[in-house]
């Protein structure tokens, strides 16, 4: 028993990543992911193919809103509450701007849409993440 325990710790303290660094580490890379995104819906030309590229990015960003969402809260610093502002400041204008998209009449509209899409997250990434320091 003696030895597990000894084993356990030893394990502990050979370069494992606290819950805390692990959390900021991922909600860091997800913003830096969203970042990517906003830039590939940015250079989108407006055509119809564009329209499930943008889905694609759209969906992704989502996915990494959710994860800073639950890494967040486990962040230590003021990093924690850089990132829950930043992330519910920036998931509204996703979905205000995805449902901009999604209620065009047509996929012409949902193309043209999509050039303003982009440069609107854009202006509101920089915005919400601007004082996220990762």
């Amino acid at each position: 028993m003696v030895a597990v325990l000894v084993g356990l710790v030893t394990a502990a303290g050979c370069g494992g990543k606290s819950e805390a660094d692990q959390a900021k580490t991922d909600a860091c890379n997800a913003r830096a992911d969203i970042n990517t995104q906003v830039a590939k819906l940015k250079g989108l030309p407006p055509t119809l193919q564009s329209v499930d590229a943008a889905q694609t990015a759209l969906k992704q960003i989502g996915d990494d809103l959710t994860t800073i969402k639950n890494a967040a809260p486990k962040v230590n610093g003021d990093l924690k509450g850089q990132l829950q502002d930043a992330n519910a400041t920036f998931e509204a204008q996703v979905q205000q701007i995805g449902q901009s998209i999604t209620s065009a009449q047509s996929l012409t509209d949902a193309a043209t849409a999509l050039t303003n899409a982009g440069n609107q997250l854009s202006a509101a990434y920089k915005q919400a993440f601007a004082n996220v320091s990762c």
